[in-house]
């Protein structure tokens, strides 16, 4: 039967054909030359219950434009709120139909449409018309549309969810390098200038690069110009923290895993590497993978495959890979902490960011850009620096790096009344010499900074409130015990503010 044959070649299709929306294309033109329909389309509802046309065919294998304007929306509601095919042998015919303006004016007899379901939920349909002969479609052709169905929902509904991932972390990463202040590369020293001339040479290949360099010196945003001037800067770039991975969870993170492969895992799921599939990975604080995740990683990088946790298929991928780290490679080999094969593997080409002690030239204009950035988040008026605040934020050795600094310049941005940020508002203190390396680590730097702007908080309060304490743990959006429980570790009295 002609349903057996074009499923046969759908499902060939499928195996062959990794663009989801190509699939589409072609799975919806088999359909319409098989049933001798005029129009095929397929759509989904976003979470508004919009319909998004993901494929809208004529029967010559030309798009439909502005498809919305050429359907009836009466029997896919019907069939989106139903879960079941429905076929209609003469649309103006039709008491429930024929009464739509829609149905009258294009003239619609034969009308099939069948539910896309992912675990029992109806997420789109398929869709079938012609014009000009009736009761064209029958139990074959609903036979083919379920079947059908079956065969194409669970990878489309992959793709959509997969595509929804990433535009999510596209967002979230968007987000935060807002916030940070890392959404462009400031600088014209030797050293970095150095860094970027590189990139422009290996932006370009899909060598696998390493970027080595203390925290906080901005591996991420170099990471993002590497995709960005690449051959794949139009898919997006998917970035995974290495720390944050545990053994247990690392497989089924990074290859993803079947319905059921384990406790919780109520639907498949893909993994990243399926996600950044024609696109590029960047394995963040790679250092920080245990051995047996190591493992597990230089396999899917030496043959490009790997298998999703409970299934026995084996995918494919074609996936740039960017590693970095903060701590000495070379060294944990020789230790036996790091495997050896994949340090080769991940260090190809490697680039080196210097510390911004070693920048200094660039600190007052990285200092000038998060003022300005912060500052209009702040709504407030600052507008640069006093001499003596540039002379401390040349002078220190910032520990914690870039991300130090715009700690730093966030801190005094708080304090800040007047028009240009002072000495006394930077968390160094006129009084303090720059601290050295040896001296202080960026943890201890970060909590000096964490308690001098705690400190402040609390007594700004306090004073707005003139020592009452429910009044400032509510204008700081604390709870009063927690308000209560920082101002003893700070050393703060109430009474101190009081008439």
């Amino acid at each position: 039967m002609f349903e057996y044959k074009t499923l046969y070649e759908i499902s060939t299709l499928l195996n062959s054909e990794q663009d989801i929306h190509s699939l589409i294309r072609l799975a919806v033109d088999k359909v319409i030359e098989a049933t001798k329909a005029q129009r095929g389309l397929l759509l989904i509802t976003d979470f508004k219950g919009e319909y998004l046309f993901e494929c809208a065919r004529n029967c010559d294998k030309s798009d439909i434009k502005k498809p919305q304007s050429q359907i009836s929306t009466t029997i896919i509601n019907s069939v989106i709120q139903s879960g079941e095919c429905q076929i209609i042998s003469n649309a103006l015919n039709d008491p429930q139909l024929n009464v739509s303006s829609s149905v009258r004016n294009l003239n619609l007899l034969s009308i099939a449409c069948a539910p896309l379901k992912s675990n029992q939920e109806t997420f789109g349909v398929i869709y079938i018309d012609n014009r000009s002969l009736a009761a064209l479609f029958d139990e074959n052709t609903k036979l083919l549309l379920n079947e059908l169905s079956k065969v194409i929902s669970v990878p489309i509904y992959n793709s959509l969810q997969r595509e929804k991932l990433i535009e999510e972390q596209r967002q979230l990463r968007q987000k935060l390098e807002e916030q940070k202040g890392y959404n462009q590369i400031i600088g014209s020293s030797p050293g970095i200038r150095k860094v970027l001339e590189l990139v422009d040479k290996v932006a370009g290949t899909d060598a696998t690069v390493t970027i080595t360099g203390e925290s906080g010196t901005g591996k991420e945003l170099i990471a993002r110009q590497l995709h960005q001037k690449s051959s794949r800067a139009d898919k997006e770039l998917v970035v995974l923290d290495c720390s944050s991975m545990t053994d247990t969870l690392m497989e089924a993170e990074l290859f993803g895993h079947e319905k059921g492969a384990f406790t919780g895992a109520d639907k498949s799921k893909p993994g990243w590497f399926e996600i950044a599939d024609k696109s590029t990975i960047f394995l963040d604080e790679i250092g920080e993978l245990s051995l047996a995740a190591q493992k597990k990683l230089l396999r899917l990088i030496q043959f490009g495959e790997f298998t999703p946790v409970g299934s026995k298929t084996v995918k494919k991928v074609d996936v740039r890979i960017i590693a970095a780290t903060n701590r000495d490679l070379q060294q944990m080999v020789t230790e036996g902490i790091f495997r050896k094969d994949l340090y080769y593997r991940i260090n190809v080409f490697e680039l080196k960011i210097p510390p911004l002690r070693e920048r200094r030239e660039d600190i007052l204009g990285l200092a000038s850009y998060f003022l300005q950035q912060i500052a209009r988040e702040s709504k407030k008026e600052i507008h640069g620096f006093s001499d003596e605040a540039k002379s401390l934020l040349r002078n220190h050795n910032y520990p914690g790096n870039i991300r130090e600094l715009r700690n730093m310049i966030h801190y005094a941005v708080i304090l800040c009344q007047t028009d240009s940020i002072q000495a006394e508002h930077l968390p160094l203190g006129s009084s303090q010499s720059p601290m050295s390396m040896d001296e202080i680590n960026f943890k201890s730097a970060k909590q000096s900074v964490v308690d001098q702007f705690e400190k402040t908080f609390l007594l700004q309060r306090l004073k707005e409130t003139k020592g009452n304490i429910t009044r400032a743990a509510g204008n700081a959006g604390m709870y009063k015990k927690n308000f209560m429980d920082k101002m003893k570790q700070h050393g703060i009295n109430s009474g101190d503010f009081k008439d």
